[in-house]
């Protein structure tokens, strides 16, 4: 039988165990003028950061930051603007441009018929706020603090937020035929001796995985390029989606991360709250087993 102390306990040590990683991990980081700079020999970016983490630095009510050029994602209909809980004013659900000209006639539609219970009052779905999984590129848009584990073969990028995990690969190329999943088949490389640039396709086209927090869909065909550079001290990120399927071209935006002073990683429990908030429409994912 399923027992939340046994649970607890097991998590407080995986807990330990991924801490004692980050300081096997991290013995090589240096901070050069207040700033990490690249490994010398390896060119190698630190995002290992002497133990820290990088918190979420977002200007834009938890929307993507724009691209430095070319077009950006779906935006908010016009005639109903978006208030965030961090901006003045009172508080409104995002509803979507559904005539953006960047969209296929299917998602227009899927994007009008999701926005009807919105404008009727209904709250929305948002993944993270309902502890499922963001997927990509919708991770960077987690208010969080991430956290790094640099290897030869892989880099990990662990979510404090519930956990989530991503794994990238730097010692294969993508596999021929990857099963759908959440955060997809991430390979990478490093690039410049200060950049991390990741490349992510297989990713589920479930009917609640969405690349934004507008409810955007998207196809198996979605393919997502990130590049994590860190630049003065800040990590950032700039990312370009592409899916045929969806959009009439490939569209971008960022995300900026500030550093975390050295900690570990805490737990930050989701599911285990034990109300769904009164969002009839969307259950937190459950299970009366446990995955261990």
């Amino acid at each position: 039988m399923f027992n939340v102390a046994d649970h607890q306990k097991m998590r407080r040590t995986v807990k330990l165990m991924v801490s004692a990683a980050f300081l096997a991990a991290s013995t090589t980081a240096a901070f050069v003028q207040g700033a990490f700079a690249a490994d010398a020999n390896n060119r190698i970016p630190d995002f290992v950061a002497s133990h820290g983490g990088w918190t979420m630095i977002n200007t834009n009510a938890t929307n993507y930051n724009d691209p430095v050029s070319g077009p950006k994602g779906i935006s908010n209909d016009p005639r109903f603007p978006h208030i965030g809980n961090l901006q003045p004013g009172q508080k409104t659900d995002r509803v979507a441009d559904a005539n953006s000209p960047l969209l296929q006639q299917w998602a227009k539609d899927q994007i009008a018929k999701t926005n009807e219970p919105v404008l009727r009052g209904r709250t929305p779905f948002v993944a993270t706020s309902l502890c499922w999984p963001a997927g990509v590129p919708t991770y960077l848009l987690v208010p969080n603090t991430l956290f790094f584990l640099q290897t030869e073969d892989m880099v990990v990028i662990m979510s404090e937020r519930d956990q989530q995990v991503r794994r990238i690969y730097l010692n294969r190329e993508h596999q021929p035929n990857p099963k759908p999943q959440w955060y997809g088949d991430a390979v990478g490389h490093y690039e410049g001796g200060d950049t991390l640039v990741i490349d992510t396709i297989g990713l589920s086209d479930h009917p609640l995985s969405f690349v934004d927090n507008f409810r955007t869909p998207h196809t198996k065909a979605l393919h997502v390029v990130e590049k994590w550079k860190i630049n003065g001290g800040f990590l950032e990120v700039s990312f370009t989606v592409e899916d045929p399927g969806t959009f009439t071209t490939v569209w971008g935006g960022g995300m900026r991360y500030r550093y975390a002073a050295p900690r570990s990683i805490e737990e930050v429990r989701c599911a285990e709250n034990d109300r769904d908030f009164g969002l009839d429409d969307f259950k937190m994912p459950q299970d009366n087993t446990p995955d261990f």
